[in-house]
């Protein structure tokens, strides 16, 4: 058995921007950097050869088995290095907006193919240095692309992006040949690869590897899906082929590697199947013959999982966890996001996440990343991922446009497993966000209203000196809801904060944003305008979070019912292990809206069953006149009702209002007559 080791083969004060070992020649790695240089290191003895002649850094180095080139590119660049003396001979800069995708040279007929994100190819022969082919992309359609692959005998370059459209180039006859549809959940395309022809029956299959970190294997003949991997908790980042075509290399965001042999992607030849029925009965015969002893250690690591379990639930008993928070301040840190996903009680049901996931990028979060632009493209896929899963439960989240900013915390947290972004983010959603779209799109006034009486009992003067600004509670508590607190936090604090917000009833979330706003008075008093108060939330604050803890802890347990109405806030309820809860707390008018239509339906429905089809045929005119204005006058009362509501709200915070400044108004008469 060879030994596994490894050493230090080179050390380097840039970051490593791509990497490539020549299929030929084993020992060679070649290195680009983000300083624009690309390094030729011999593994063997250490030697190194500088390529210089980059002016951004490259993203991609390219060589085939048998060519005799070695490709370098980035989004403005390709040039070409001959092998193996690795010497610059030719260089291509596109000063157009359109950025380079993928570059590589075809050995087979000795000509470079540059592909652009708008989809046209760019063909230029090694022999004739003077001409270029230009392959356009199909008219009519956006396709945005991400990502291309050359078939191994490079006749054939597929391209593809956002949709889940692939068009096939034929470098043959210089012309598109095909655009096929694939399945939907292929769509967004990042990485496709075409997998050698280990099956008579399958000769062109293709691997695509989504945005979402799931990789489906194509029949490209039928555009019909084979199989599908995708990891329980970290998607995949990547996927190579071995040179001799054996073998898939799929590398997950964990930095884990797993080996696949492509014969396994396959379906299984009858003949395959026939003989492996029968190796696995005689397996089982040999199994059948030490029966008792083999039922015994069964029961022994069945009894063992039980322990184990008993172990793990008194480990993660809520109320001990409490006692550690209550006496710490803190979670621990090795053990938060553990401890988290046990308050949170989540079920971790990846059958019913991946129904989510198959349905692929929803509409309204594709152009995300040029909103967002963040650098990370780990943490971006699996925000968009969890924000397109969150949409697709539940339609109505498409429209709030803080949601990205709400859950984008929690992602940072739990990027590496998107069922776990999901169903962490859902829970939270449905227990401490439910009082939030009653008036949409106006904000959550109840929750406000809320926040708004507890600082008028803790602490009139500030709200005095807010009101007397112009200032509500939408411009210094709403803020802070909806960005969950990580404006005006520190990471280390966010996660101190959360830990005491999860771990206590859904009413301790607004004795928090008052408690943050009552401890900040010191500033807010020295403001002088709206405009000022609105800047300081949304800047990281001073003020520490143990602080704002120990005053929220007293408002919630001191403040009596009238002021904080803990009755309306609900109690803490997780998710179902077995499927989805109803998203039941959007708008009321929408709410009612909806329940009039099920009323109306079933009543339809009892008017069907109940008459004979010629009486309802005779009196179809006089129910529909009927029918529709109790309609009319259904919508009308619900329409009254919300009206209502919304008039006693506003009355309420007004006479709220009008009581403080009533009562400080002799406190300030008192002063000006001592002054006199």
């Amino acid at each position: 058995m060879t030994e596994k080791r490894f050493y230090l083969l080179k050390r380097l004060i840039e970051p490593c921007t791509a990497l490539l070992f020549h299929p030929y020649q084993e020992n060679t790695l070649f290195l680009a950097t983000a300083s624009c240089k690309v390094y030729s290191i011999n593994v063997d003895d250490d030697s190194v050869i500088v390529m210089e002649g980059h002016t951004l850094p490259v993203e991609r180095i390219q060589s085939g088995l048998r060519s005799p080139l070695v490709v370098t590119h980035n989004d403005r660049e390709v040039l070409l290095w001959s092998w193996p003396s690795v010497v610059l001979t030719s260089k291509m800069r596109h000063d157009d907006r359109l950025k380079v995708i993928w570059a590589g040279h075809v050995w087979q007929r000795d000509e470079l193919v540059v592909s652009f994100i708008s989809g046209s190819i760019l063909i230029w022969p090694s022999h004739k240095r003077n001409t270029q082919v230009h392959i356009e992309a199909p008219k009519g359609l956006d396709f945005d692309f991400k990502a291309f692959a050359l078939s191994r005998g490079g006749e054939w370059l597929v391209g593809g992006g956002k949709s889940h459209l692939l068009v096939t180039y034929s470098l043959v006859s210089r012309s598109v040949t095909q655009v096929v549809q694939l399945p939907t959940s292929c769509s967004d395309i990042f990485q496709p690869v075409f997998l050698p022809p280990v099956h008579p029956n399958y000769s062109q299959v293709l691997a695509l590897l989504n945005s979402t970190g799931m990789l489906n294997i194509i029949d490209f003949a039928t555009a019909t899906k084979l199989k599908t991997i995708r990891s329980q908790r970290f998607n995949i980042d990547c996927v190579n082929v071995s040179d001799d075509g054996n073998f898939l290399a799929v590398t997950f965001v964990n930095s884990t590697t797993k080996i696949y042999p492509v014969r396994a992607f396959f379906p299984e030849d009858p003949k395959n199947i026939l003989i492996s029925q029968i190796e696995k009965e005689e397996i089982a015969f040999r199994i059948v013959e030490k029966r008792e002893k083999v039922e015994r250690e069964e029961e022994i690591r069945r009894r063992e999982r039980r322990e184990k379990s008993q172990e793990l639930q008194e480990l993660l008993d809520k109320n001990k966890w409490y006692k550690i928070l209550q006496e710490f301040k803190a979670y621990p840190e090795k053990y938060r996001t553990l401890i988290w996903l046990s308050v949170l009680e989540v079920p971790r049901n990846y059958s019913v996440f991946s129904s989510l996931l198959d349905k692929g990028t929803h509409t309204a979060f594709e152009g995300l990343q040029e909103v967002l632009e963040l650098p990370d493209g780990a943490l971006f896929r699996a925000l968009q991922g969890t924000l397109s899963c969150l949409t697709h439960w539940a339609p109505f989240l498409a429209s709030v446009d803080y949601l990205p900013e709400f859950v984008f915390p929690f992602i940072k947290m739990f990027h590496s497993n998107p069922l776990l972004c999901f169903e962490v983010t859902l829970t939270i959603i449905m227990n401490w966000c439910c009082l939030w779209f009653e008036f949409w799109p106006e904000p959550g006034i109840t929750v406000l209203n809320v926040i708004e009486q507890i600082i008028s009992v803790a602490d009139p003067s500030l709200l005095t000196h807010l009101i007397k600004l112009k200032v509500t509670a939408e411009d210094y508590a709403w803020s802070l809801l909806t960005s969950a607190f990580s404006k005006v936090l520190s990471s280390s604090d966010w996660l101190v904060l959360w830990d005491h917000i999860l771990s206590n009833h859904p009413s301790f979330l607004p004795c928090v944003a008052a408690a943050f706003t009552i401890k900040s008075r010191q500033t807010i008093l020295t403001c002088s305008d709206s405009s000022e108060i609105k800047m300081y939330y949304y800047q990281e604050s001073w003020i520490t979070v143990r602080s704002v803890l120990d005053k929220a802890y007293v408002l919630h347990s001191r403040l009596s019912e009238m002021h904080l109405p803990k009755n309306i806030f609900e109690a803490f309820t997780p998710m179902p292990r077995d499927g989805l809860p109803l998203f039941n707390i959007g708008p009321r008018d929408t709410r009612d809206e909806e329940i009039e239509n099920m009323e109306r339906n079933v009543c339809k429905l009892h008017l069907c069953t109940k008459s004979p089809g010629r009486s309802v045929a005779r009196n179809s005119v006089p129910d529909t006149v009927h029918r529709k204005q109790q309609e009319e006058m259904v919508y009308f009362v619900g329409q009254n009702e919300l009206q209502k509501q919304e008039d006693e709200c506003l009355e309420s915070i007004l006479s709220l209002r009008k009581r403080h400044l009533a009562s400080t108004l002799p406190e300030n008469s008192n002063c000006n007559d001592s002054s006199a």
